[in-house]
């Protein structure tokens, strides 16, 4: 699992955008996409671990090749073939099927992978609501699917190699040269044999002989006991890693997820302070309203009174106008009276002409008088006649003069009273002006205190409206509060997870730990013990070798003082008897240099099975380990 894999599997986690947006579908929109999220994530994960796993064959290629190479340059026919030699060749064995069997594996994974592509394209397809998510998934898994197609190229590429080098030299000559290296086995085994002395007996050499294959077969078990304790802690040591790499990651995750939750303990701090302030900006606005209503009850007590004051002067408006209504039928009375006093001037002025007439007369009658003074008795009585006229003129006159006096008062009155009465009118005038002046002030009062309070009624509805915003605000802040809590839950529980996750491969490393502690134990142990045991070998073969050699001088002995006869004959006897036994002797070593032989070959069959077996079980023990780490990381 690269760091690549690891960063994908944080942010398919650490993205809660994708849950938010999975939120807004169906049910069934839902889990379509969530099984096609699934199969894209499986997907990147499986191309993830075969292009790994087709550098580290490529890696593995070049070793193999390398090897034949070095096992080409060594020449076969020899009989003298090292410990190296079949080592290398035993490696190059070993590396080339575990090459084989990794190839299978890696050609079954890349079925199973391209199967799963092409379920995830016909899910993708067959979901109705076509989205930007889907279409990017599909772009996703077509280039998932090109590098399959890549990958694939690569591995074909690497079974020609394979099919070469299977056509190589060395694996033609392969049966000839286990036959060369069974045979250098046997006649090393056959000259280590044949140094032993006649003389000793068969059960002493049988069970020095089967010490020795005890002694190789419990060391080739510890030698395999230590190379899967080796292979072991490989595993470990990359379960370590992979695990650290998770830990981090999830670290990463842990620490973006605490640095979104920081946030959103921030804004809602802020979202708080905003919202006291704006609670205090309330509680002024209610104030404000409070007083703006106390405000507004004045103002109607006030306009109640203005209403009340304009009723009054309505009323008073009525009295004017009834008053000059009756002023107006006064001023029509008094244009009539004019026209009378008009109608007596030109009375007066015609009285005037004819006392002016009258006049005259009177001096034309003087002058009559004058001139006829002796008319004068005869006219007397025309002359009192004319004195009863001037008289009755005079009255006349007197009663004009008394009527003038009387229309010239009554015209002074009518004239004072007219004079009033425009004064009154004028006053009126200036009352009524001053009404509507006053009635002006009031409308204007009046419509200043309704722009006031409608004024007042649209600040009361603004911050209405402000305080439903700050409400719908603080939902949304206490909406991301809980998201934010609910997310932190999660990955406590995710993290509580991973943490006894971890405990669990702690237990499991320090169980690990002691095992191999015991089995190093165990190894020195029984070390210590082969070493003394073949000390007690050495010991008892140099033991052999002096009594065979004291056997030697005693027989040079007795041949020599024996008589000559007898000791020929007894010398025969005891050489033919002594023959008997060393082809006995040689007929046993033999049989148990085939024994040993098969042994050896047995014991190498089990070594090549055991490594193949490991080398089958160690990707195995990756590939599960692998998915479940991923599956842990997904969950």
């Amino acid at each position: 699992m690269s760091s690549d894999d690891a960063a994908v599997i944080v942010s398919d986690i650490a993205d809660l955008d994708k849950q938010k947006f999975l939120h807004g579908y169906n049910s069934e929109d839902g889990e379509e996409l969530q099984n096609a999220l699934r199969g894209s994530s499986e997907v990147d994960m499986t191309l993830a671990y075969l292009t790994e796993k087709l550098e580290n064959l490529e890696h593995l290629l070049l070793l193999v090749l390398t090897g034949e190479n070095d096992i080409e340059a060594i020449d076969i026919e020899n009989d003298n073939v090292s410990a190296e030699v079949i080592e290398k060749a035993f490696t190059f064995d070993l590396l080339f099927a575990i090459l084989n069997f990794e190839l299978r594996e890696l050609d079954g994974l890349m079925v199973d992978l391209q199967n799963l592509i092409v379920n995830a394209l016909k899910k993708i397809s067959s979901c109705e609501n076509s989205t930007e998510l889907f279409t990017g998934l599909a772009r996703k898994l077509h280039h998932s699917e090109d590098l399959l197609k890549r990958s694939q190229e690569r591995l074909l590429e690497i079974k020609i190699q394979l099919a070469k080098l299977q056509m190589s030299s060395f694996f033609f000559k392969q049966n000839e040269y286990k036959h060369d290296l069974d045979m250098g086995v046997e006649g090393e085994l056959h000259l280590a044999t044949s140094e032993w002395e006649p003389g000793v007996l068969t059960s002493e050499k049988r069970r020095v002989l089967r010490m020795l294959e005890l002694s190789l077969a419990r060391e080739l078990e510890l030698e395999n006991k230590l190379m899967e304790l080796k292979q072991n802690e490989e595993d470990l040591k990359l379960k370590i890693q992979l695990i650290d790499r998770v830990a981090v990651c999830m670290e990463e995750a842990a620490e973006v997820a605490w640095g979104r939750f920081l946030e959103a303990d921030n804004e809602a701090e802020v979202l708080m302070g905003i919202s006291k302030e704006m609670l205090g900006k309330l509680q002024l606005v209610n104030s404000n309203v409070s007083s703006s209503a106390k405000r507004e009850e004045e103002f109607k007590s006030k306009l109640q009174y203005c209403i009340h004051e304009l009723n009054e002067k309505e009323t008073l408006i009525q009295k004017l106008n009834s008053s000059i209504l009756q002023l107006v039928a006064d001023n029509a009375e008094v244009t009539g009276l004019r026209e009378r006093v008009q109608m007596l001037e030109q009375r007066l002025s015609r009285t005037e002409s004819e006392l002016m007439e009258a006049s005259v007369a009177c001096e034309t009658s003087e002058q009559q008088l004058r001139v006829m003074e002796g008319e004068i008795e005869s006219l007397r009585e025309k002359a009192y006649a004319a004195e009863i006229r001037a008289a009755s003129a005079e009255e006349k006159v007197t009663q004009l003069t008394d009527s003038n006096l009387e229309l010239t008062e009554e015209l002074d009155f009518l004239r004072g009273s007219n004079d009033s009465n425009t004064k009154k009118v004028s006053l009126l005038e200036k009352q009524l002006r001053e009404l509507d002046i006053q009635l002006q002030h009031s409308r204007a009062s009046s419509e200043a205190s309704q722009e006031q309070q409608n004024m007042l009624y649209s600040a009361i509805w603004d911050m209405e409206t402000l305080i439903d915003e700050l409400r719908q605000k603080v939902a949304k802040a206490e909406n991301k509060t809980e998201s934010a809590e609910e997310r932190c839950v999660i990955l406590s529980e995710t993290n509580s997870e991973l943490k006894k996750e971890l405990d669990f491969l702690r237990s499991r490393m320090e169980f690990m730990e002691t095992s191999l502690d015991q089995a190093t134990l165990e190894k020195r142990s029984s070390a210590k013990d082969i070493s003394i045991r073949t000390g007690v070998i050495m010991d008892m073969v140099m033991q052999l070798a002096m009594e065979r050699k004291r056997i030697q001088k005693q027989v040079q002995k007795s041949a020599t003082d024996a008589l000559s006869d007898d000791n020929q004959a007894v010398f025969s006897t005891s050489a033919s008897h002594s023959t008997n036994l060393v082809l006995n002797l040689e007929a046993e070593s033999s049989v148990e240099t085939g024994k040993s032989r098969r042994m050896y070959v047995l014991i190498a069959t089990l070594i090549l099975l055991l490594s193949i077996l490991a080398a089958h079980l160690f990707p195995r023990r990756l590939a599960v380990f692998k998915p479940v780490g991923s599956c842990s990381l997904a969950a």
